[in-house]
């Protein structure tokens, strides 16, 4: 799904919010200004507010026939795994199983390479659960990557890292990534653009990101 002219718009009749591929959109905002409620609206699990619209890699979306071209990474600790092994929950939903060679390099591009794809995903710290989940993102191939709020409660330095191979990710798949955080400031200089909710059901205020 990784077209090269794939993005995500959002428009309201007025003006309109672009997310490019290749790099990360940050949705912030107050705590309660809808964040999460946006990630599941683009992720085409709830509606858009009245009067906005929706294209993903220009085509109009929620569509579900492009629904493989979405991943959405909820907020939840302890993670939700759909698989008992690291190798399981890497493959899991995907039309056919890497091989462990593939396995064994994403494992390791994201900071796991010393870990067995015989082990266990509940003897997994919180951010090597959490580095399991983007591995298995990447290995599904999606178009538009939503995260929310992966740096919660990481101490900065881990932040920081996780903030720039997550930037990488979105260069090397050439993938739209908008991640949805209160800590805005973890994600510079490693977002591209900002975007600040005032509301859940208006557009956001877009600005361009300073590291």
């Amino acid at each position: 799904m990784n077209a090269t002219t794939f993005s995500l718009t959002l428009d309201d009749g007025n003006r309109s919010l672009a997310a490019a591929a290749g790099s990360v959109t940050l949705l912030t905002g107050p705590v309660g200004s809808g964040k999460s409620l946006w990630l599941e609206r683009l992720a085409g699990l709830k509606p858009l507010p009245a009067g906005i619209s929706c294209t993903l890699a220009g085509k109009p979306w929620p569509d579900k026939k492009s629904s493989a071209a979405v991943r959405l990474l909820p907020d939840l600790q302890p993670p939700i795994f759909l698989g008992q092994t690291l190798a399981e929950e890497l493959a899991f939903g995907l039309p056919a199983e890497p091989a462990a060679g593939r396995l064994q390099a994403v494992l390791g591009s994201w900071g796991l390479a010393g870990l067995p794809l015989s082990g266990n995903v509940r003897n997994l710290n919180r951010l090597e659960a959490l580095r399991l989940l983007l591995a298995g993102m990447e290995l599904a191939a999606p178009g538009l990557a939503l995260l929310d709020n992966p740096t919660a409660s990481l101490p900065a330095d881990e932040a920081q890292k996780l903030c720039a191979e997550i930037r990488d990710w979105a260069a090397r798949g050439n993938l739209v990534v908008v991640v949805a955080c209160n800590r805005w400031q973890d994600w510079q200089p490693w977002a591209g653009q900002i975007w600040r909710l005032a509301s859940a059901d208006t557009l956001p205020a877009t600005e361009v990101a300073h590291g």
